[in-house]
């Protein structure tokens, strides 16, 4: 890896931990006015930031991007703007960039091993899975009601489902993770466990992986809620209690959707007392997020001429190269530079 491509991975790694912060400090409040199905739309919002710093872009002057913005937003991006040109000026090269890249590949490999060595420990643990009529799969080892596997997602319950949750419940957990499987979250786990092992070495990111799994655990139960009825919470919350107690112990794995939550269950619960959206707001809900992904990842994309910008020329205090500097940047006017070049009596080029 060159000293340039460790710089990228550093760049992608500070944009998108700036978006996972706002997403988790937005996260809460938002929840409570469109629901906690279109909050967790949000989180699109950090792969959106990564596409769009990934996109081209030809370079404008520092600070451009906001030049139509109102003053408080031109502002903000102006600062911004100028700690990602202070990032991007660091310069990694000779025996340090070769330690560094080597130490990023060496972590980003164990991490990698160490997923899949704990997901293939896991699945192993749950012994020969057997199909139900009731298309869900059962095995010995299954402690808990889970929905595992990216690609063909499978509903794995106990082999006592019948005996340990009632038919009210039994159609709970299995509406809880069959929203898992509509939503594609296992498949979002995975990528989420690939983003972790190529950005191992930042902290955010495992934190922010695990708001993630609880916004998906909520946004489920609110699907369910809505589907079910405001009447069947307190029912709804005994299923939890149940499969909380029986998956105590349990780690949760990179490709599973666990039915218990990774956070206290209290704050679970305490999520079912809030009212059930219906369509209409949870339609307006996704609208206000969708335009809240669009808008962070334009800006990502507007911030960008400063990760592209040509490095500037030495300045040696002379007019001439004063001139030529202001001029190559676009920061003084055609007026302004004519008459420096009057009263320095610099030759017009051209």
């Amino acid at each position: 890896m060159s000293s340039a491509a460790l710089q990228h991975v550093v760049m992608l790694s500070w944009v998108t931990t700036l978006a996972a912060l706002f997403v988790a400090v937005a996260r809460v409040p938002l929840r409570s006015t469109l629901g906690a199905r279109a909050t967790y739309l949000l989180w699109l919002a950090v792969p959106a930031s990564a596409l769009a710093l990934a996109l081209p872009h030809s370079y404008q002057a520092s600070g451009s991007a906001a030049a139509g913005a109102p003053d408080i937003l031109g502002w903000a991006w102006a600062r911004a703007d100028a700690l990602l040109a202070a990032i991007q000026a660091i310069h990694v090269s000779g025996q340090v960039g070769t330690i560094a890249c080597a130490v990023w590949m060496t972590g980003a490999g164990a991490a990698l091993g160490f997923m899949f060595l704990r997901q293939r420990s896991f699945a192993r643990s749950l012994g020969t899975l057997v199909p139900s009529t009731d298309g869900t799969w059962r095995g010995r080892g299954v402690v808990e009601p889970m929905l595992l596997g990216a690609l063909r997602p499978r509903v794995l319950v106990p082999l006592d489902f019948e005996q340990r949750y009632s038919a009210e419940e039994r159609e709970f957990v299995l509406a809880h993770e069959r929203a898992h499987m509509r939503r594609g979250d296992t498949l979002a786990n995975a990528l989420g466990a690939a983003w972790l092992c190529f950005f191992w070495f930042n902290p955010v990111m495992f934190w922010a992986l695990r708001l993630l799994r609880f916004d998906q655990d909520l946004a489920c139960d609110a699907a369910v809620l809505a589907a079910a009825g405001r009447s069947c919470r307190g029912r709804y919350a005994e299923a939890l209690l149940k499969a909380q107690l029986a998956g105590e112990g349990v780690l949760p794995v990179p490709l599973a959707c666990h039915w218990r939550s990774v956070h206290p269950l209290r704050r679970r619960i305490a999520a079912l007392k809030r009212p059930v959206m219906g369509r209409l707001r949870h339609g307006i809900g996704i609208l206000c997020v969708t335009t809240i992904v669009s808008s962070v990842s334009l800006g990502v994309h507007a911030a960008q001429p400063a990760l592209n910008a040509p490095p500037a020329a030495p300045h040696d205090g002379s007019p001439a190269n004063g001139a030529a500097a202001a001029r190559a940047a676009g920061k003084v006017c055609p007026l302004a530079l004519r008459r420096a070049r009057e009263s320095h009596q610099i030759r017009p080029r051209g």
